[in-house]
């Protein structure tokens, strides 16, 4: 019997075809597993950190972008069955975004979809149009429902929030006042406000007083004690996002100045109105959910300088300086 050279060693061409028609996955190394650093706070019945950490990577898919993942979720109660999460992507570009509803597997997947557009939005796109769609099942691999026991409801598809979720954010504050700018002495009260945030963009009012500073004249014990009630609009461009929110602000501030007098013959008491305009910076740091610590610096100016006197007495018991400092510091509350 004759055996050819053929069935006793195969040739280069014999090798040639067994390499072609295996699949190029099998002599492909095996890519690496995408980094992603995620840091997740929920409450119990969200998804695990794991789970949404997949997510991005899945929807990545085989991404030519490889800049490292920083990313911080964070998600709380926010009243009821409502849920608010708030999300920071720390790197490869920074930006914030908030997601309210009440369903956390869902706001989570909404999560994951924004990470993942914000590093490569062409390779989710591809990704997503690589997806077979879903086969039904067999009907023998189908359970058949128990009579009376309720259907589930459907999934809930993951969707990017709304742009009213995303980039409008209102707040209110109260914090303690610190005022040198227009009352004798430094005074210390109370003021409270409210605001809105789009963007890089943020819009502040408030009220506030100091209920008393005193002044007298120069070598005598007669004076008058002040007390400063004001109105405040602020408008403010925000310089930095990481770690702290940090906001270059104009204000004007609208003062009334009271006095009334002390250790004096007569009755004196008088009410100026003064307008004043300021610049300075806001810092604040989210530390539970939605509540920031937050706190202000402001120069401030006033554009009218009245002089306040004792009818009768030689000398000013008190007239406001060209410019003086205000501050405050206190807790707001995002929604």
């Amino acid at each position: 019997m004759h055996v050819s050279r053929w069935a006793r060693a195969p040739s280069a061409l014999q090798a040639l075809i067994v390499a072609a028609v295996l699949p190029a996955s099998a002599l492909a190394a095996p890519a690496e597993p995408r980094a992603v650093d995620l840091r997740w706070e929920a409450p119990d019945g969200c998804p695990p950190a794991d789970e949404v950490r997949s997510e991005i990577v899945r929807l990545l898919g085989a991404s030519e972008q490889h800049q490292p993942i920083e990313v911080e979720i964070a998600v709380a109660r926010a009243g009821g069955a409502r849920l608010r999460l708030d999300l920071r992507i720390r790197a490869p570009s920074p930006g914030e975004r908030v997601i309210r509803g009440d369903d956390c597997a869902s706001m989570s997947r909404a999560a994951a979809l924004i990470v993942a557009m914000s590093i490569d939005p062409d390779a989710v796109a591809r990704n997503a149009a690589a997806q077979p769609a879903a086969q039904p099942a067999p009907p023998s691999a189908v359970a058949a429902p128990v009579a009376g026991a309720p259907r589930p409801p459907p999934a809930a598809a993951a969707r990017p929030p709304a742009a009213s979720e995303r980039d409008l954010e209102g707040a209110l504050w109260l914090s303690a006042h610190i005022e040198q700018a227009l009352v004798p002495a430094v005074g210390i009260g109370l003021a409270a406000g409210g605001g809105i945030r789009s963007g890089w963009f943020r819009a502040d009012g408030a009220a506030g007083v100091v209920p008393s500073s005193s002044s007298r004249i120069a070598g005598m014990a007669a004076g008058a004690e002040f007390q400063l009630w004001f109105l405040e609009v602020d408008a403010c461009a925000r310089a930095l996002e990481r770690p702290l929110s940090v906001y270059v602000c104009a204000l004007g501030r609208q003062h009334w100045l009271l006095a009334r007098g002390r250790e004096v013959d007569e009755a004196f008491a008088r009410t100026a109105p003064i307008f004043a305009a300021g610049l300075g910076t806001l810092v604040g740091r989210r530390f539970a959910g939605p509540l920031r610590v937050e706190g202000a610096l402001h120069a401030v100016a006033p554009l009218r300088r009245p002089r306040f006197v004792v009818e009768n007495l030689e000398g000013a018991v008190y007239r406001p300086p060209a410019a003086g400092l205000s501050a405050r510091l206190g807790l707001a509350l995002a929604f």
